[in-house]
């Protein structure tokens, strides 16, 4: 439908006149280069779109613009890129007043002198040889947008003061700019400055407070040394590559903050953040621990600590927190945090001291998507093992249910770097009958050593596809495939978890409520010198009760002298 609607209005275009100086649109590239180099533009025209691609190189006049008065759109541009093949006399002069202006790789130090650029909404001029824009002070009422991206040779911005509506601001890689205008501080509408990759950029003006602004990006501005606090209002902050030593106390402040990016090597402890950020990096930054201000906080769903080598430890983590990012900490030895919520990602990838306690820890939490981390062999609890990348297990008439799970493994030997589409599991009946494929979605595979996979999932996840299986299938079979890596799956392994399992495991688990319940009440009864024997007593049968509901494959060996120390030392508590 979009091509047609191109073709339909090619085909009005056309049918305006023989000669493409009378249309209103020229976008043939052969018709717009007779244009410009023989100057037959007329006021009929109000856009030009030329892509200079396969047009050669292109003289334009002196006058090219003089007859389009009312030209309001004028892009010019190399969708297959390649040199500049559009040259512009130093004596012209003049360009309409234009609406939109996107002029790709301009080939001049400066917009012609008697532009005038009052009417501009969107000035789009990537890749120019631009020094600077203009001179003074203009009036820019209607100006929205101003990109100046990758123009190497900027020096200078102008003064921007009356450009009051002013929304989005991006100078990325602008290498030669050393600092932006004081006049900035009258953009209470500009939403978006970027200016990521300047990297001779020094001045940011402080003590500001743009109303509007949403988003700033100073990412490899490497000569900043302050930091640059020109709104409260700011929900991304990203500071990548950067001298920043410490985050000033005004923006644990800053209560619209949600996404914080700090990359900083000179950053050893981060003691100031907002609580309401969702999202923190600091990736590659010198920090040696999680500091409290960032375990204390409530809505943080993703921290990024990815190739934080000083880092040694993580002893606690927001309980709100759902992607943990920790690849290539290579200092870090010790994980311990502990919280009920399941997390979504952990991933430790190429975190090669980490401690057994803590790949313990680690392999035990309840993840949605998957764990990685450093392992040489399959952990014990997958009671189903194979060498290579497929396992069959067989089953036990009604072993499964719509309700069972799957937690599976896989262990993968180094591997130095694949763009990837992810690591796909297939399970099937021993029909052939796929009930589940699922795929573990990791782009960037680079390991240094054996690395171990594990994410679980539900067996049957489409409710159709359950009734489609033969409930009295005697086995079932996962396969794990890469189209890259596959030869490096060394090992797998399987844990089926069916309901039954879950709800004796559940009812362990409330014996075991029980007797820290017990404790407490223990400790709070000898605190106030109370009478403990009949409570105690009720106790007891409360737990016996609970363990008859135990099976016995599931009760622990030593449970009736654990139990009677443990009541005798409770009743010494109330004595």
């Amino acid at each position: 439908m979009h091509h047609l609607l191109q073709q339909l209005g090619r085909q009005i275009v056309l049918e305006q006149s023989k000669e493409p100086g009378k249309r209103e649109f020229i976008i043939e590239p052969e018709e717009i280069r007779d244009v410009l180099t023989n100057e037959t533009g007329t006021g009929s025209v109000i856009g030009i779109s030329f892509d200079t691609s396969n047009i050669g190189e292109v003289s334009v006049s002196k006058d090219a613009f003089e007859g389009m008065r009312n030209l309001r759109f004028l892009r010019i541009y190399r969708l297959l890129g390649g040199e500049v093949t559009l040259q512009i006399p130093e004596d012209m002069d003049y360009i309409p007043r234009l609406r939109l202006l996107y002029w790709d790789r301009y080939p001049r130090k400066s917009l012609p002198r008697r532009f005038k650029p009052e009417r501009l909404v969107e000035l789009h001029m990537p890749r120019s040889n631009l020094e600077l824009l203009w001179g003074g002070i203009e009036p820019l009422p209607n100006l929205k947008i101003i990109n100046l991206n990758r123009s190497y040779r900027l020096k200078e911005i102008p003064n921007l003061s009356k450009a009051t509506n002013l929304e989005r601001l991006t100078l990325e890689s602008c290498l030669s700019l050393v600092e932006l205008p004081s006049s900035i501080s009258n953009l209470h509408k500009l939403e978006i400055l970027d200016v990521k990759f300047c990297s001779m950029l020094q001045v940011i003006p402080t003590n500001i407070n743009l109303a509007s602004l949403e988003r700033l990006d100073v990412s490899g501005c490497s000569r900043l040394r302050t930091f640059p606090d020109i709104s409260s209002n700011i929900k991304t902050l990203i500071f990548g590559n950067i001298k920043i030593e410490d985050v000033p106390p005004s923006v644990g402040c800053w209560s619209r903050l949600d996404q914080l990016h700090i990359s900083s090597r000179s950053l050893k402890r981060l003691m100031h953040v907002p609580p309401c950020i969702t999202l923190l990096s600091l990736r590659g930054s010198g920090i040696e621990r999680i500091t409290d201000c960032v375990i204390g906080l409530t809505r943080l769903h993703w921290l990024n600590v990815d190739s934080c080598r000083k880092l040694k430890s993580i002893l606690g983590l927001p309980s709100s927190l759902k992607v943990l990012d920790a690849n290539d900490c290579v200092s870090l030895k010790r994980v311990r945090f502990s919280f009920h919520n399941p997390m979504h990602t952990l991933d430790f990838n190429n975190c090669l001291k980490l401690d057994e306690e803590a790949k313990r820890g680690i392999i035990q939490r309840s993840v949605s998507r998957y764990i990685c981390l450093p392992c040489k062999k399959i952990p014990e609890e997958f009671t189903h093992k194979a060498t290579g990348k497929s396992i069959t297990i067989p089953l036990a008439p009604g072993t499964l249910s719509a309700s069972s799970r799957f937690k599976a493994s896989i262990l993968i030997l180094p591997v130095e770097s694949y763009e990837t589409e992810g690591i796909s599991c297939s399970i099937r009946t021993k029909g052939g009958v796929e009930v589940h494929c699922c795929e573990l979605p990791y782009h960037f595979l680079r390991v240094r050593s054996e690395h171990l996979f594990i994410f679980h999932g539900d067996l049957f996840p489409q409710g159709n596809k359950y009734h489609e299986v033969d409930v009295t299938m005697s086995e079932i079979t996962f396969e794990f495939s890469h189209t890259k890596i596959g030869d490096k799956i060394i090992e797998c392994g399987v844990q089926i978890m069916t309901e039954g399992a879950e709800g004796d495991s559940s009812r362990e688990l409330e014996v075991l409520k029980l007797r820290v319940a017990a404790a407490q009440l223990g400790d709070l009864l000898g605190n106030l010198n109370l009478e403990a024997t009949t409570i105690t007593t009720q106790m007891e049968m409360e737990m016996e009760t609970m363990k008859q509901k135990v099976p016995s494959s599931l009760k622990m060996k030593t449970s009736k002298p654990a139990n009677v120390g443990f009541m005798s030392w409770l009743r010494k508590l109330g004595q």
